[in-house]
């Protein structure tokens, strides 16, 4: 039986996304409420449309019962008789960061390996909510608050999408009990320890409940705005760097970088280093480039900065 959020999900792949009904979807599921919601609405979809589906699980082993929720979830994967693949980490203490990483670089070799052109994840509008006010605590950019968006390319042939993007946490939670998903609860998730568990359980209610009840509605409609604002920053910031850099050598011409406006010659500064040195420029060596003395382009000088040599000549910028 269909819902409505079965249609929400079929525009969601159809109109937001363009998944054509001849793809390979690999899924990421947790055992969780929003994985199990998206693996059935992806087998609801799959009934009727010529669809690829394989499962991934992704097994930290942070908890004490992390084998009972690796066989709970098997066992619900055997009655679909879907392509599955199961990997243990071996434990070790990882920081937030590094343990998304590693999901991230696990699920891309399995898409390579087994020929899927898509990874599905089940994060939420509510997700994307939790994100942005924990990115806004730390101290972030657009690119950073943006950082769950619908869809990005992993490379040419593999791209990574969120379905559920629109779908709030009370929606996911009420398909969970329409249809008696045998949902494998995460203690962990409630440990106040965590920052975004105290975000989920304390900050997100507070601000509904004192400021904004449509909070979910809101921040959506406001990071879709700033993420066509991004995608504009990010196209003018290849064509700069591609016209500032050095055809040889690890430079950048000075008189089109700082011919940029402000916002374009510090991306540009950050691609270069990531394209470069696969690391982000130190905010304070990126602050004394951007405020160099621009008068005279013909002047030598170099700037010093902890490993980092920077050497301004002949109207160039060098890095070593």
């Amino acid at each position: 039986m269909k819902t409505f959020l079965h249609k929400k999900f079929e525009l969601n792949l159809k109109n937001k996304l363009k998944i054509k009904t001849a793809s390979a979807l690999l899924l990421a599921v947790s055992g969780g409420q929003d994985s199990l919601c998206l693996l059935q609405l992806c087998l609801d979809f799959y009934k009727h449309n010529n669809l690829k589906i394989g499962i991934i699980y992704i097994d930290h082993q942070w908890r004490y019962d992390t084998i009972n929720g690796t066989k709970h979830l098997i066992n619900l994967i055997k009655k679909n008789q879907i392509q599955t693949y199961v990997y243990q980490i071996k434990p070790k203490i990882y920081s937030e960061i590094e343990s998304r990483e590693l999901r991230y670089q696990i699920l891309i070799q399995t898409a390579i390996k087994y020929n899927y052109n898509i990874i599905a994840t089940a994060h939420s509008c509510t997700d994307q909510v939790e994100t942005y006010l924990q990115y806004l605590i730390r101290g972030t950019s657009l690119d950073g608050i943006n950082s769950l968006v619908w869809s990005r390319n992993i490379n040419s042939n593999i791209r990574l999408i969120r379905p559920l993007l629109n779908f709030k946490r009370s929606e996911v939670i009420w398909f969970c009990r329409h249809f008696q998903l045998p949902i494998w609860s995460d203690f962990s998730n409630f440990y106040y320890c965590s920052q975004r568990n105290r975000i989920r359980h304390e900050l997100i209610p507070y601000l509904q409940h004192y400021f904004q009840g449509r909070i979910e509605d809101h921040v959506g409609q406001f990071l879709d705005s700033t993420y066509t604002d991004c995608e504009y920053l990010r196209q003018n910031t290849i064509k700069a760097y591609q016209k500032s850099r050095h055809p040889y050598l690890l430079a950048l011409s000075q008189p089109i970088l700082f011919s940029q406006h402000l916002a374009l010659q510090t991306r540009v500064l950050q691609l270069f280093f990531l394209h470069n040195f696969h690391k982000s420029i130190p905010p304070k060596l990126l602050k004394k480039i951007i405020s160099i003395d621009r008068t005279n382009t013909n002047e030598t000088y170099s700037i010093f900065f902890n490993r980092i040599t920077v050497n301004y000549y002949n109207k160039w910028i060098f890095f070593k």
